[in-house]
């Protein structure tokens, strides 16, 4: 700007500057064409009548004085002379207020419209400013202007609803609301369904988007109109200040409504989807959402289907939906039904992955001894899981070949056990596994090798109410002592006597090993032991008696009564 200011300037010496404005031939209230020669920080410099003789100050402009260039042609009203310095100070705004004055009145005869801009805000309305020079006054219920809404900026288009003249001057109220009802009216009649309109994204709201589509008519797009695809952000979409094109949905003039669809921009994925997906194919989809009852899957934008619990696993499992797929995975589903009219899909997670119990008999043969993880331990059994998805079954009595009082003593959920199959049924996806099969039977070494009599040693491993279960070392089997053989003296309550723990010697008095009917089981008692050792000590004080002479029947009961009591302090 301060090159144009200065343009003119470098032309003229200060000499012909200070000729040129020494004579003034102009008069107050005559009306000059006048040309810009500089621009000043208040004001311009003009030509009139080819001498540099006029001043506007920035008051007196029509515009802005930043919308001014040197060269510019304006007309100008003399308001004030000054011979000394050989200036006069003009006004722009004089001469074109009479003329803006007459327009005014004109469009307030004729009831048209004249441009304007709002200024500033009073309590009661609006000032407004006409033609650039005219002041006005537009009122609140006459703005169309929400409470609280910021007035709109720019030139506007307003009715004169009144144009008086008065002694001081002249007083003018204005309308927004008249051009603007005729406005939308008339731009009511040119809008149809299914037309396309381009508008200005005003504001974004959780139930919409606000669009202008021009200085009097604002529509709104619905979330539901927004994509195809629900799960969509409008704030992903659009943008305040954003520039869209819809396609009119809807239309109410007597509200003065329009409902817009983004969406219907571009075409439905569900009208063409039999074109695209078979019933029994399998695709790739990204997993939207998990409920309760399955989870959702998108195949693409505005095209989701559900995949129900009962089509996530084969067989009767219970599991939790998000230990098996999480929202944003991708996954691979069946379709198993497509409903345009509803527009929903039916799909299958398992038919996708495929049902291991097809071939099971392939990969699994009875007999066959294999690791499995617990997955359930119950007091019935425990479920063994091979591999996803396959899942046998060990009975209580197959858990070990020890007596189960407790089948969580033994087996633990999580736990890497070896297993034998004992049966598969493949029609109704069971399989029967035993846990102590997958090893030797240990009672078949204890048939060989004990008998009833025999003496063995083991530990107290836990008390019932009948008695006690002893492990026998070596052999890895448990033995029932009962409460009548714990001592020669009469027990009642098992730990009076037995603790767990107590690491002992026992007499086997009872053992069968039929595994045909699947009968293994010991009975050992420290009574009789203890019944043993004392005539194993009579007959040894009777042979030392025949060897040594005669001894009288005192010495012979001392003798039996010293060592009886030394073996019990053993027991």
């Amino acid at each position: 700007m301060e090159e144009k200011m200065n343009r003119q300037d470098e032309n003229l010496s200060m000499e012909e500057i200070f000729e040129q404005m020494d004579v003034s031939s102009a008069r107050k209230g005559s009306r000059k064409d006048a040309e810009v020669f500089s621009i000043q920080p208040d004001g311009l410099m003009v030509i009139m009548d080819g001498k540099l003789d006029g001043f506007v100050p920035a008051d007196q402009l029509v515009n802005e004085l930043e919308e001014y260039n040197v060269g510019d042609k304006i007309e100008v009203m003399v308001i004030k002379t000054n011979e000394e310095e050989g200036r006069s100070t003009v006004s722009e705004k004089r001469v074109h207020a009479r003329q803006a004055v007459s327009k005014v009145e004109k469009a307030y005869r004729e009831g048209k419209a004249i441009d304007g801009k709002i200024v500033s805000e009073t309590k009661a309305g609006y000032n407004v400013r006409l033609v650039k020079t005219v002041p006005a006054f537009l009122p609140g219920s006459e703005s169309g202007i929400r409470k609280g809404d910021p007035a709109p900026e720019g030139t506007l288009k307003f009715k004169v609803i009144r144009f008086k003249r008065q002694r001081n001057g002249i007083n003018v109220v204005v309308s927004l609301r008249a051009f603007q009802e005729e406005a939308i009216k008339a731009y009511f009649e040119t809008i149809e369904v299914g037309q396309e309109l381009e508008g200005t994204v005003e504001s974004i709201k959780n139930f919409g988007a606000f669009v202008k589509l021009n200085d009097n008519v604002t529509a709104l797009i619905p979330a539901s109109e927004m994509s195809w695809d629900p799960s969509v952000r409008i704030s992903d979409l659009l943008k305040p200040g954003q520039t869209v094109r819809t396609k009119v949905i809807g239309v109410d003039e007597a509200e003065k409504k329009i409902s817009l669809s983004l969406k219907q921009m571009t075409e439905d994925p569900w009208s063409t989807l039999k074109d695209r997906y078979e019933v029994d194919s399998t695709v790739v989809g990204t997993v939207k959402n998990i409920t309760p009852f399955g989870f959702f899957v998108s195949l693409e934008p505005g095209v989701e289907g559900l995949v129900h619990i009962s089509e996530v696993f084969w067989g009767n499992i219970k599991k939790d939906l998000k230990s098996v797929v999480e929202v944003g995975d991708e996954v691979k589903v069946t379709i198993k039904e497509i409903n345009e009219e509803k527009r929903t899909l039916s799909l299958s997670y398992r038919e996708a992955m495929g049902d291991p119990w097809q071939n099971i008999g392939d990969k699994y043969k009875e007999g066959d001894i294999l690791k499995a993880k617990t997955a359930k331990v119950l007091p019935t059994g425990v479920i063994l899981e091979l591999e996803e998805y396959v899942s046998g079954f060990v009975p209580v009595s197959e858990v070990s070949w020890n007596f189960v009082d407790r089948i969580e003593d033994v087996v633990k959920e999580g736990d890497e056990i070896e297993v034998k199959i004992l049966s598969i049924d493949s029609v109704n996806r069971r399989m029967r596994l035993s846990i102590k099969q997958a090893y030797s039977d240990p009672w078949e070494k204890v048939s060989a090798e004990l008998s009833v009599g025999d003496h063995v040693t083991g530990t107290v491993t836990r008390l019932t109410k009948s008695g006690a279960i002893v492990l026998i070392d070596s052999y890895g089997v448990e033995a029932f002592l009962p409460v009548s053989q714990v001592s020669l003296e009469r027990t009642e309550n098992i730990e009076d006597s037995v603790q767990v723990g107590r690491h002992d010697q026992f007499k086997i008095i009872r053992l069968v090993y039929d595994p045909d009917n699947d009968t293994r089981n010991m009975v050992v008692s420290i009574r009789q032991l203890i019944k043993d050792k004392e005539a194993a000590e009579t007959d040894k004080a009777l042979k030392d008696l025949n060897g040594n002479g005669s001894v009288n029947s005192n010495s012979l009961g001392e003798m039996i009564k010293n060592q009886l009591e030394e073996e019990g302090e053993s027991l």
